[in-house]
């Protein structure tokens, strides 16, 4: 009895002992802070402001300059790191920007407008200019803000008469190209002067720029077929490509289809459909100027064409109507003039050899190779400002409006057409730029050829246009 005593009480001691240890331990490992921080997910520095509105408004500037989406959530991932920052993330439209900060556990995201439509020349050099300063020097944000700001408020650098001057020797030019006949010379004048006052009062009128592409495309199309005799030497059809050469969605179309080729569904299908609306609109003024005058008559034919010289004087008219109508910078038409020059004789070539896709799948390839090239030179204008120009020598709109103001102006004579035809042949000529320009691309970025020794050849720096303000420094930029 007394053994089975002294066992119970062993027992309830040792009990007690071990339940008070149990306690005191698990008290302090309470009171303890954690050991371990490995699965803490981490907490991201905040972005300031004005870091995250001057990286949405360069996204906004660079939809505006022609650049695809790809390309412009590129540039500003490389600037977003610039400043120290890898918690931004973009995605780019063609009319917005938008923008996810990640900040912890949770996430804000922001978006700004884009407008559609493409900056001046002057203000596409000055916004690469800010970038690459941004890539070198990193100034605080607040300051390339107001950079950014005073770029893109500045006043055009051509006034309205030499705007509307471009406009017309633009028009002459284009048509010297496509067709140079000796009697379409005046209504290439008239139609170019006429489309140029509109584009002019549009930037005033809100209700006529919405309907510019209608209007314009209307009166084309009235005067042209109104007066087939004293203005287009009775070929009427001649004038509408070169006349409302300027309203054609051009790059819409051919960077939306890279869009697409890429992987940017959202933004290619946009752009495509956006570009293929603009012509609709374009062929629908063509139908109502012409339905305007009625029963039409067949004038007299004149087939006096200019002659060999014709097109290449056409793409100095071309050079210098789209530097005066854009507003480049000052003293580089001769750089624009050396990538249209280059590209229209890539583009004559290939269609010698294999037909027109051809010409303008190599017209776009060396026009992108040519644009990054002359980039590199010390006084030449970002890739961006010498490629742009060289849609006017592509004018890869031309065949699907040519096709589609056809349809019209048969559907008014009862006269059927191959419909699949037109759609099938600008369908393939769109594709054929924007192919020629991703490879071009490619070659560019993948390859940094030296050819400065041929380029300081044919173009010495001691020639007046070669002394621009600053360089762009950047090997890296692309169309």
């Amino acid at each position: 009895m007394a053994s089975e005593d002294y066992a119970s009480r062993t027992w309830r001691v040792a009990k007690y002992r071990v339940t008070r240890a149990v306690s005191k331990i698990r008290a302090e490992y309470e009171k303890s802070p954690p050991r371990s921080t490995e699965h803490t997910p981490p907490v991201d520095p905040p972005v300031p402001a004005d870091l995250l509105n001057l990286l949405c408004r360069l996204g906004v500037a660079l939809v505006g300059a022609g650049e695809t989406s790809a390309r412009v959530q590129t540039i500003l991932d490389k600037l977003s790191k610039r400043y120290g920052t890898a918690n931004i993330h973009f995605m780019v439209l063609p009319t917005a920007v938008f923008v996810r900060v990640r900040t912890g556990n949770d996430s804000a995201i922001d978006m700004l407008d884009a407008r559609v439509g493409t900056l001046p020349l002057d203000q596409i050099d000055g916004l690469y200019r800010l970038i690459d300063q941004i890539e070198q020097d990193a100034p605080p944000p607040g300051v390339a803000s107001r950079d950014l700001d005073a770029i893109l408020t500045q006043k055009p650098g051509s006034p309205p008469w030499l705007i509307l001057l471009g406009q017309v020797v633009l028009t002459v030019g284009i048509g010297m190209m496509l067709n140079p006949g000796a009697r379409a010379l005046v209504g290439y004048v008239v139609l170019g002067l006429v489309v140029g006052v509109l584009t002019q009062l549009a930037d005033r009128v809100r209700l006529l720029s919405m309907a510019l592409p209608v209007v314009a495309s209307a009166v084309v199309a009235l005067l042209a077929y109104g007066f087939p005799g004293a203005l287009a030497g009775g070929q009427p059809q001649q004038l509408l490509i070169p006349a409302v050469a300027t309203l054609l969605p051009g790059a819409m179309l051919t960077n939306g289809t890279i869009e697409l080729a890429t992987g940017s569904m959202v933004a290619g299908a946009s752009r495509v459909v956006y570009g293929i609306n603009m012509l609709f609109l374009l062929a629908l003024g063509s139908y109502v100027g012409i339905s305007v005058l009625g029963p039409l008559s067949d004038p007299p034919v004149s087939s006096a064409q200019l002659g060999w010289w014709a097109p290449i004087l056409g793409v100095l008219l071309i050079g210098y109507g789209h530097s005066w109508r854009s507003s480049a910078p000052q003293n580089t038409v001769g750089w624009l003039l050396l990538v249209l020059y280059v590209t229209y004789a890539a583009q004559v070539l290939g269609k010698h050899v294999s037909g027109p896709l051809t010409g303008t799948f190599l017209g776009g390839l060396v026009a992108v190779n040519a644009a990054y090239l002359i980039q590199r030179r010390k006084h030449a204008p970002p890739t961006q400002v010498a490629f742009l120009p060289a849609f006017w020598m592509l004018v890869p709109g031309g065949i699907s409006l040519t096709g589609i103001s056809d349809l019209v102006t048969h559907s008014l004579s009862g006269v059927s057409t191959g419909g699949l035809e037109v759609l099938v042949s600008a369908l393939l000529s769109v594709m054929s730029i924007a192919l020629g320009v991703m490879v071009g691309s490619g070659l560019a970025t993948a390859h940094a050829p030296r050819v400065s020794t041929i380029i300081d050849t044919v173009y010495p720096h001691h020639l007046p246009w070669a002394h621009t303000a600053k360089t762009t420094g950047k090997p890296d930029s692309d169309s």
